[in-house]
């Protein structure tokens, strides 16, 4: 259940500018786990039945629509990445009988795999993605 909020950015210096980078509600943003703390360009979000990745240097987004309501898009970064976005998004996604872990191209939202969940995963389930390394 989407609880009203909007996507913000607050930028923390010598004085503190918030800024509203969407009007659409959403909930569970994330981004690139190796961007934490840093500049960033890419940002994922869920919205009802749909994950937006936003791309804050242009100001657009893209909508991957999820068919049912969507859980935490968490970023799993490529072996060797070169970009920001190369990787994928893996959410957890409600259907008519259970539910599916999605696996989408990070770049491109375009579906990659999904793998049917004999049972509900319960709303608000979050992940985290920890490399080998990690």
């Amino acid at each position: 259940v989407i609880g009203g909020a909007t996507l913000h950015r607050w930028t923390l210096g010598a004085t503190a500018k918030q800024e509203q980078l969407d009007d659409r509600e959403v909930e569970f943003p994330s981004l690139n786990g190796d961007r934490t703390g840093l500049a960033n360009r890419y940002l994922y979000a869920v919205t009802g039945d749909a994950i937006v990745k936003y791309d804050t240097v242009t100001g657009s987004s893209r909508v991957e629509e999820t068919g049912g309501p969507a859980g935490e898009a968490v970023f799993v970064p490529t072996e060797g990445a070169r970009a920001e976005d190369d990787g994928w998004l893996m959410s957890i996604v409600a259907t008519e009988d259970g539910s599916e872990l999605r696996v989408l191209d990070a770049g491109s939202l375009e579906r990659v795999a999904a793998v049917r969940l004999p049972r509900r995963v319960p709303a608000g389930f979050h992940g985290n993605w920890f490399g080998d390394e990690g």
